[in-house]
Formats: C-alpha cells, structure tokens, sequence
C-alpha cells in the first residue's frame, strides 16, 4: 500500500503562488467557502496522475488550466503540480527511493511534460509506475462531481462494467482485445503473404518458359554464327581472287604512271624555260614605262585618299544633324512641358492667395465680434464667457495654423515656379 504525503501546486488555476498542501495518516478532508479552490485541489490531483480529459478537469483546452493572472495579477507562463507518494513498501520499486515525486507541467502551448524524480518520462510510462499501486486517473478511485448521480442513473450493464473496471478486470479484457487485434493483423498479413506466393509462383511458370525459349534461341543463335562463319570464309576467298586480280591492276597502273611522270618532268622543263623568257621580256617593259607608271599610281593614290576623306566628312555630317534634330525636338518637348506647369503653378499661387486672404478675413472678423461681445455683456468672470472664448480662441488658432499651412504652400508653389522658370531658360 501507499499514500499521498504532499501535493506541490503552482501558477495552477487559482493557486498562482507555491502552495504545498500536507495529507495526514488516516482521512483528510479539504474546507472552505464557494470559490476558495476546494475543487481546483482534485482536479490538480486529477492532473498530476496523467488524466487525460481536459473537460473532466473544467476547462476548454489545456492552457486554460493555468493562472490567468484575475483582474490585478500578471498571468503565469506555466502550470505545474507535484506529488509526493510513500514508497516505504517499495511498491514502486526501490530504485525510486522512500518517496516518490510525479510532476507535470502545462505550458501556454498546450504541451505537458512529465517528470518522476526529476527526470523526464512520457505520460504512458508514468500511467505504468502508477498501475503498480492500482491508481488510475480515469478509474474509480477518484470520485468527481456528478459521478455518484451517474452511477445511479446507471444501468445494470453499466454499472457491471463499472464494478469490473474498479476490480480490475478490465485490464485483462483490454489485453484480450489487444490480443485478438494482433491476432486478426497477423492472420491479414499471413492471407497477403499467401496471395503473394501464389502470384510469385504464377511469376516462375512463366519464368521457366522464358527460360526454355531462351535456351531455344542460344541452340538457334550458336548454329547461326557456324552458319555465318562458314558464309565469311567462302566470301574472305572471293575477296582473296578479287584482291590479287586488283593488286595486278595497280602494278600494271603504277607504271603507266611512271611514264607519265617522266613526260610531266619534261613539260615542266619547258614551261620553266618559257617562264624565264616572259621575265625577261616584262624587265624590258618595265625600263621603258617605269616613270610614266610611278606617277599615275600616285596620282591614283591620291584621288583614293581624297573621296575616302570626303565620304567620312559626308558620314559625320549626316550624324550631326540627326543629333542636332533629336535635341531640337525634345527642347521643344520640355518648353511645352515647363509652359504647362507654369500656368498650373500661376493657377494654384492665385486660389491659395483668395484664400488665405479670406482666412485673414475670417480671423479679423472673430477678434472684432470678440472685442465687441466682451463690451456689450460684461460677463467676462462667468465661466459660460469664459468656455466660449476658448471655443473662439481655439478656432481662431486653428484658422491662423491653416492659414501658415496655406502661405507654406504658396512658398513652395513660388519656390517650384522659380525652379521651372530658371530651367525653362
């Protein structure tokens, strides 16, 4: 057997602070008005064991179990809940000591993280520490508001099954059911097995016949390459006989072209001899005509420079002008542009000057009806006065910072006229 030392509590629903609450030997018993937290203890019991209901514990969703903070306090970052069993009888285990400390924690995301001992472990390992004392937060062994109305509303089944559970029976129902599901997943998994052997054994029918045809078309495929080498040799004589009769041909060409070398050596000697007189006859030409040709070719010369001289100028020319042309049409465009904006700009300088000058007005006008009303009433003490010339001095600030938007505007306006009128020139 075991019991509950202490319960740890912090920053968990209305316990914003540690609280540690004390469980005596025998019955403890938890008083206090409405709203004191009486509940708020079990369900941080609840919590603690790994229940996994967030409805059971009252609340939406799992960040919702941590302090909200109220109306005054900051809200706290997380939730979290220790406690502390006896483990004197080694019920856990003795690798755990004479106490045994389960924590869990809940953050703002959601996510729960349990510990036993201080180490880290996962919900299921610690729902299997608890099973070896019999405590199950889903069980029994807990009893919440409206359990004891439902289990009279129950009927007979139910409240067998409810009585089996707190026995402990249906523990072994569930292994059984968990058996017979593994049973059904491997008797699923035999029946795909035997589908697909027998598809593999349909596979190596057809293998074998595969293979027998193969084996056919290696016997068929040796026979034709002897059928082929056999057909090579018979064509490597042919080309034998047809070899020789041409190697006979080309001695017989060899030296038919050997006296045709010979003949072309002889009118190569003479083409040369023929070659030195027309040499010989161009020197005398050019004794003769040297000067005449000397200067023609310069004169040639000279003519080539000058048109190659005057095309180029004619080219340049012609560019110019193209650029002379484009630079001429966007100056126009850019005058009409600027013309435009000047009559804009004259149109805007003459509407703020109206109505600034009517602004000007208005204010001379307020400060006269407020000189006048002060004359005429003399209610300058009464507090109505007073409000409504703090009305009118307020309205006649905000003409004067309109009107300074206005002159500010028109300053501009002269300053980009005088930007377009300096460009424009």
């Amino acid at each position: 057997m075991t019991k509950v030392n202490r319960l740890v509590m912090k920053g968990f629903k209305s316990f914003a602070n540690k609280t540690e609450l004390l469980f005596g030997e025998r019955f403890n018993c938890i008083l206090g008005p409405n709203g004191s937290g009486k509940s708020n203890v079990l369900d941080a019991l609840c919590f603690v064991l790994g229940k996994s209901s967030v409805k059971g514990m009252r609340a939406e969703k799992s960040a919702n179990l941590i302090y909200n903070g109220g109306k005054k306090s900051n809200p706290a970052k997380e939730g979290m809940v220790a406690i502390y069993f006896d483990n004197k009888s080694a019920i856990f285990g003795k690798e755990f000591g004479e106490e045994l400390e389960i924590m869990r924690t809940v953050r703002s995301n959601g996510q729960s993280v349990y510990r036993i001992n201080g180490k880290t472990r996962t919900r299921q390992q610690i729902l299997d520490l608890l099973s070896r004392a019999r405590i199950n937060p889903d069980g029994y062994n807990i009893i919440l508001q409206g359990d004891i109305t439902h289990l009279i509303e129950m009927t007979p089944l139910e409240r067998r099954g409810v009585i089996e559970e707190v026995a402990g029976i249906n523990i072994y129902e569930d292994k059984k059911m968990k058996a017979i599901r593994e049973l059904t997943r491997v008797e699923e998994k035999l029946n795909e097995a035997g589908i697909i052997l027998t598809e593999r054994e349909g596979y190596i029918k057809d293998l074998k016949k595969e293979r027998n045809q193969a084996l056919k078309f290696k016997d068929l495929g040796d026979k034709v390459k002897q059928n082929k080498a056999t057909s090579l040799h018979r064509k490597m004589e042919e080309r034998k006989i047809k070899r020789d009769d041409y190697e006979k041909r080309i001695r017989e060409a060899q030296s038919k072209t050997n006296e045709l070398k010979n003949e072309i050596e002889k009118i190569r000697e003479d083409i040369s001899k023929k070659k030195e007189e027309i040499e010989r006859i161009n020197k005398e030409v050019e004794e003769k005509g040297e000067k005449e040709q000397v200067a023609l070719h310069k004169e040639v010369e000279k003519i080539k420079v000058d048109m190659a001289l005057s095309k180029q100028r004619i080219t340049n020319i012609e560019s110019e002008n193209r650029k002379l042309d484009e630079r001429k049409t966007e100056l126009g465009t850019s005058y009409s542009e600027l013309t435009e904006k000047m009559s804009t700009l004259d149109k805007n300088k003459k509407e703020l000057s109206g109505i600034i000058g009517n602004r000007e007005k208005d204010i001379v006008m307020l400060d006269k009806k407020i000189i006048d009303f002060r004359k005429k009433n003399k209610l300058e003490d009464t507090q109505a006065m007073e409000n409504r010339m703090a009305d009118i001095d307020k309205k006649g600030d905000e003409l004067q910072e309109e009107t300074h938007k206005l002159r500010e505007k028109q300053q501009e306006f002269l300053r980009d006229k005088d930007k377009l009128e300096l460009k424009r020139k």
